[in-house]
């Protein structure tokens, strides 16, 4: 099965079948020299607002869309529209490319702009795809960059993954071994950025996967005696542990954030750059070819027990527990919330992990962007595209059967919006979505505010 991006620029019809070669990577963190207990409730990508570079005021160089949500119909002709601020506005030369996300640009070339503007037209666009246009312009030495997303019928975005006939024996097996080792919970107090309402512990916990294997993560509980919702903070991908969230915790939360790599999450900056360039170097990629071997098979039991974690906590109000994510961690949570019945709701932003073998159909997948390039031989790559549909969301999202918060924004360019669409598609109870169109590949102050709002808003601590 192969899925054919055609569309018509010009008169002249086009298709793309071709992938590209680069493998980007999540790695952005904050960093410190201290030891890290809980300092920030994000971590794992930047939070930044979604505006265009800029070197002084008024050097800006935008491209935007004809539609003002950048959502299109099947067929619906596309207008990008280029504006530059700064100066030379009547020389400046813009080299544009236009193409399905991750695939070879089917449209390229210069455009001299009239007053600091510009326009390209794209007609024709006839299969559901995520459609960027990219404009450059060099100015005095420096390299300005804009880039724009049309969302071609997202909706209509169908998955190329393949569900394993054993799917769900493969893991319902699995978490049942998980679960024959007790937790053996040890907690120790951590550093509480001095707040006089929430006790912080690091916590280590054990699980059965082929041996006895340890998680670790951080968690804030309200020092007031009562029975409190939990939320399940999961990682995006990296190596530095996420910080305690106890601004939440302090609202009348218990919050816990897993760290997946089975290492303690109070140690300082050096210990887990070790970690980086040792034992967690390109994790991702480990055992893609066996699913017993795979890295996230660990990732994922140590995720699903973190609910039983959370239940035996005295302090748990025993009905409400929620997940959030973002990136690696948005997989998770729409992972996490399949296998385990008992999150009642949970939030995913840009999730990554989708639809991997995109690709290999011609067009966009998920990060890790396993199939971005050729694989040495056919039978790795069969063997990989056996196991990876083990793990892929999408086969997970099918499995949802709570209320989901989603959010992302179109110009992700770590996690295609193809890839994600094709995984959001499949989720079938009340879903909710936030988008910023112009969105990258970062968690937004708008969109913590949404999401936690939305969590808050179903369950309320009785206070």
């Amino acid at each position: 099965m192969k899925f054919i991006l055609q569309w018509k620029i010009n008169g002249t019809n086009y298709y793309s079948m071709k992938y590209i070669t680069s493998i980007l990577f999540i790695g952005l963190f904050a960093l410190t020299n201290k030891p890290l207990h809980a300092q920030i409730s994000t971590s794992g990508i930047d939070v930044k607002a979604p505006v265009a570079e800029q070197t002084k005021k008024g050097d800006t160089l935008l491209m935007t869309l004809s539609n003002e949500n950048w959502q299109y119909k099947l067929g619906e002709p596309i207008r990008y529209d280029i504006s530059w601020s700064g100066d030379a506005k009547d020389l400046a030369a813009v080299r544009y490319s236009i193409g399905p996300e991750k695939m070879k640009a089917v449209k390229s070339g210069e455009l001299v702009l009239k007053n600091g503007k510009g326009s390209i037209d794209i007609e024709g666009v006839n299969s559901p795809s995520f459609i960027r246009g990219e404009a450059k312009l060099a100015v005095n030495g420096k390299e300005y960059v804009a880039i724009a997303t049309a969302a071609v019928s997202a909706e209509a975005i169908q998955p190329t993954v393949k569900e394993p006939q054993d799917f769900d024996q493969f893991w319902a097996a699995a978490i049942k071994q998980s679960k024959s080792r007790g937790l053996e919970t040890k907690m120790t107090p951590m550093g509480n950025n001095g707040s006089t309402l929430v006790d912080v512990f690091q916590v280590e916990y054990s699980f059965e996967n082929d041996g006895a294997k340890k998680f670790y993560g951080v968690l804030c509980v309200p020092k007031k005696v009562g029975k409190y919702p939990a939320i399940l903070r999961l990682p995006g991908a990296g190596w530095v542990p996420l910080s305690g969230d106890i601004k939440t915790a302090e609202e009348g939360y218990i919050t816990f954030s897993v760290y997946i790599h089975g290492h303690p999450v109070n140690k300082d900056l050096a210990y887990y750059k070790g970690l980086q360039e040792n034992e967690l170097k390109d994790y991702q990629f480990k055992g893609t070819s066996d699913r017993d071997s795979f890295y996230y098979k660990n990732v994922i039991l140590g995720c699903v027990r973190a609910a039983d974690l959370i239940y035996s906590l005295p302090e748990f109000d025993g009905e409400n527990l929620m997940a959030w994510g973002s990136s690696q961690g948005g997989a998770l949570s729409i992972i996490t919330t399949s296998l385990e019945p008992r999150i009642k709701r949970s939030v995913a932003l840009c999730p990554a992990m989708c639809d991997y073998t995109g690709y290999l159909h011609g067009r966009a997948g998920g990060w890790p962007h396993y199939f971005a390039k050729p694989i040495e031989t056919e039978k790795q790559k069969q063997d990989m595209i056996k196991t990876l549909a083990y793990y892929d969301v999408v086969n997970f999202a099918k499995r949802i059967q709570v209320p989901m918060y989603f959010s992302w924004g179109f110009n992700d360019e770590t996690t295609p919006p193809t890839s994600f669409y094709a995984a959001y598609n499949q989720v079938k109870p009340t879903k909710q979505l936030f988008i910023i169109k112009e969105g990258f590949h970062r968690i937004y102050p708008q969109q913590v505010e949404k999401t936690y709002g939305w969590l808050k808003s179903q369950v309320k601590p009785i206070k």
